[in-house]
């Protein structure tokens, strides 16, 4: 069985901008939501090389 989840990540560019990435996605239904962020986050700083998380999110969709 597989859920839906909803996450948000803000990183702080290596340039000092704010950027907030905002993803959705079918998952597995026991992921735990350390597994979810740490996704997230390294999803987000994938596309913001040299960036930093100042704040993240994610929960099961309803």
């Amino acid at each position: 069985m597989s859920k839906r989840y909803e996450s948000e990540v803000v990183v702080r560019t290596a340039s000092g901008e704010t950027v907030t990435y905002r993803g959705d996605g079918i998952g597995p239904a026991d992921v735990s939501g350390d597994a979810l962020l740490d996704g997230a986050e390294a999803a987000a700083l994938a596309q913001e090389p040299g960036g930093t998380v100042v704040s993240s999110r994610a929960r099961e969709a309803r």
